[in-house]
């Protein structure tokens, strides 16, 4: 039987990595989704719970390319589900599932090396967001989206960036924003 802490990461691996079709993610890229997409948690709580999935075995793969052990897909969430794993101290490993014990990956977590740290930035990316949203009306997930839209669309530019040209097409006034920056 399932403890209530594994269903809940289940749900949130699940729901990140789009029920095991998604492709793998960057330790950072899921933080960011985490706290600033989805605002599931602040950036230092999402960047610590990726490390701690990583080291537990839930997550797999490099730090770059992380991707979720196959028995995370268990759980699926329910509309409207957010997670409550901020509050959680102590990750527990996957259950082990003899039938599936062969289809999860056979190499082991690699550590997470204690010099990588949630970007300085995304605190203050977070900040512009919020200012950029409280200027222009928009709500935050709105500025992230339409800056995440336009990163797509403009190639290797940062989400600051992104927010700043976003801002700009406002009219918002970029005195404040780009001292914020």
């Amino acid at each position: 039987m399932s403890s209530d802490v594994e269903i809940e990461i289940s749900k949130l691996l699940h729901s990140s990595f789009n029920g095991g079709e998604g492709e793998p993610i960057s330790m950072t890229d899921l933080a960011r989704m985490w706290s600033l997409e989805l605002q599931w948690f602040s950036p230092e709580v999402a960047f610590s719970l990726v490390g701690r999935l990583h080291d537990s075995g839930w997550l797999v793969g490099e730090v770059e390319a992380l991707s979720a052990c196959v028995l995370s897909f268990e759980n699926p969430p329910e509309l409207g589900w957010r997670p409550f794993l901020s509050r959680v101290g102590e990750i527990p490993s996957p259950p082990e599932n003899p039938s599936k014990a062969s289809e999860r990956p056979l190499k082991s977590p690699a550590p997470v090396s204690s010099d990588i740290q949630p970007e300085k930035d995304e605190v203050e990316i977070g900040k512009l967001v919020s200012l950029v949203s409280r200027m222009s009306g928009l709500a935050k997930r709105e500025v992230i989206r339409r800056a995440e839209r336009k990163r797509r669309a403009l190639g290797p530019v940062t989400l600051e960036v992104a927010v700043l040209l976003l801002a700009r097409e406002q009219s918002l006034e970029m005195d404040e924003l780009i001292e914020l920056a």
